[in-house]
């Protein structure tokens, strides 16, 4: 942020001013409050300070790193033609069955299921059984309402909510759904214009993750290359995993991926998406002690949060290392981390293929 002069500082260079000119004010009567000459000085200097704000304020918005709202937005579309990423809708691919086998009869698209909850789901197809097929057909679906809240775990959505010709019809989701986030924030932003230059040339691993990472419903993205075991050179393939901000995804989202992709993969090389499924684990730590003073109430809950920041910042595919974790709880204000204090994980956890790891507030245990 430009560092600009106060509202005192202005005053006090007026008062310098006056002091040194020929008129030479008296120091008593400029301090007296209320005097003609300080209120003058006083109604200058906060006038002089709302046109220096104003230059503030246009000095930050030339700059990426201290632009922010609308003029961030302006910044970067001017340089990049990069948009900020709206609020996402999540996306579920639902399962419909029924008990009747005829007559046949088609559910139109805009039809609407749910959760027990009250998430509700809108079809993007018809769905037409025929005489005699009870199913199962397949369909996608959108959220009706953008943000986190839309991605549900699997076998969430089961609620028929729009009246249908046959009301044997049942429905859940066999994969959760994904890619609902909230609007991309200014950081979020900024992280992103970045990767601009650095992803410029096309078919490097930044690159193929940057592009899966315009994708609005993709908040995280680990490309890793394939080798050939026998012979150890590259195989011709490449795997990408992503996912939304809970770390979850589903096919429909790796199908948006791999259509963005052409703008971004090697011509010829193909990128084969895989959603990440998250993995929780438990944090464990205990023993621990604080500095003399400290509210341990406060303390542990500013550690909880970071680990919880820490560990859910992981990409697919990353490892989560105990060394980093130790180092997230010693960098704790007012938090005395002694060793061995950390009991789980034991290790470092690396997760299988296709999964991120993840945890929750109430996954993450430590005490004095």
């Amino acid at each position: 942020m430009a560092d600009v002069p106060t509202q005192r500082d202005l005053f006090l260079a007026g008062r310098a001013e006056a002091i040194l000119s020929p008129t030479r004010f008296d120091r008593a009567i400029i301090d007296t409050e209320g005097s003609d000459v300080n209120t003058i000085l006083n109604v200058a200097a906060a006038m002089a300070q709302e046109t220096v704000r104003y230059l503030q304020v246009s000095l930050n918005e030339l700059g990426l790193a201290t632009a922010t709202g609308e003029a961030l937005d302006r910044w970067v579309f001017d340089r990049y033609q990069l948009t900020r990423k709206e609020a996402t809708n999540a996306v579920a691919t639902l399962t419909l069955t029924r008990s009747n086998t005829t007559p046949g009869f088609t559910i139109p698209a805009g039809a609407q299921f749910g959760t027990e909850t009250g998430v509700i789901f809108t079809i993007q197809n018809d769905v037409s059984f025929a005489d005699g097929v009870v199913g199962p057909l397949s369909v996608l679906a959108i959220a009706e309402r953008t943000g986190v809240e839309g991605n549900v775990d699997d076998d969430e959505i089961t609620q028929v909510i729009t009246t249908l010709v046959d009301d044997t019809v049942e429905v859940t989701n066999g994969e959760p759904a994904a890619g609902g986030n909230e609007q991309e924030t200014d950081d979020e932003l900024r992280d992103r214009a970045r990767e601009f230059f650095v992803t410029a040339r096309r078919g490097t691993r930044e690159a193929i993750e940057f592009g899966a990472l315009q994708v609005g419903r993709v908040a995280q993205a680990a490309a890793e290359e394939t080798f050939q075991e026998t012979t150890g050179i590259p195989g011709y393939r490449v795997t990408l995993n992503v996912s939304d901000t809970n770390g979850q995804a589903n096919t429909a989202l790796a199908s948006e991926v791999e259509q963005e992709l052409d703008e971004y993969r090697a011509l010829g090389v193909p990128v084969l998406v895989i959603p990440a499924v998250p993995q929780l684990v438990n944090i464990t730590a205990a023993g621990l002690s604080f500095t003399a003073g400290a509210n341990t109430t406060q303390v542990l809950q500013n550690a909880t949060n970071a680990v919880l920041a820490y560990v859910n910042g992981l990409p697919p595919g990353g490892t989560l290392r105990r060394a980093d974790l130790f180092r997230v709880l010693s960098d704790t204000s007012q938090l005395i981390v002694p060793d061995g204090a950390l009991s789980e994980p034991a290790g470092d956890l690396v997760p299988s293929t296709g999964t991120v790891i993840r945890t929750t507030q109430d996954r993450i245990s430590l005490s004095g």
